[in-house]
């Protein structure tokens, strides 16, 4: 069973709130959020309300800071499972808006896509199979952007602000 445990405090203290579904808002339950426990399944930990803001990917383990899932503060507002986390994992990034100009498939991990792909920018992107974290800066560092199955025409379609992608990982269910 997919199941996460968030705490106010470091090292899985202070207040707690289990969730065991498949989304929630965190907002009525507790202040600030700076531990998680994940006991099943992959999540994305947002921000903000309504799933908004900063986006943080948690698989399974133990997260006694914020600091270990890449957490830019100890807010987490909302939280949902991530449910197409499974292969074949295939992902195709386009260099312009739209599925136009040049194009790159993926089936693994790109550590530094621009190794891998000369482009300065990803515009958009169709994801094939399984789901995929795009991180702002190589090393996967920075901020991150979750996506799943679908298409992608503009890179705003994924959260992002700029087109820039530094590294490309897929989430492995376990």
């Amino acid at each position: 069973m997919e199941k996460i445990v968030f705490f106010e405090d470091r090292d899985f203290k202070g207040k707690s709130y289990d969730c065991k579904g498949d989304s929630a808002d965190l907002h009525g339950y507790i202040r600030r959020c700076n531990s998680v426990k994940v006991e099943g399944g992959w999540w994305v930990l947002y921000e903000r309300n309504n799933y908004t803001g900063y986006q943080y990917i948690v698989g399974p383990g133990e997260y006694n800071d914020y600091r270990h899932w890449m957490g830019f503060n100890d807010c987490v507002r909302s939280c949902r499972i991530i449910k197409s986390a499974i292969g074949p994992y295939k992902l195709k990034i386009f260099d312009r808006p739209n599925f136009g100009g040049q194009s790159f498939d993926l089936t693994e991990n790109v550590k530094s896509v621009h190794e891998k792909w000369p482009r300065q920018e990803v515009q958009s992107c169709k994801v094939l199979g399984g789901s995929w974290v795009f991180f702002e800066h190589p090393n996967f560092c920075g901020r991150q952007f979750l996506l799943e199955k679908g298409d992608y025409p503009h890179y705003s379609e994924w959260g992002a602000l700029k087109a820039i992608v530094g590294s490309i990982r897929r989430i492995l269910q376990l």
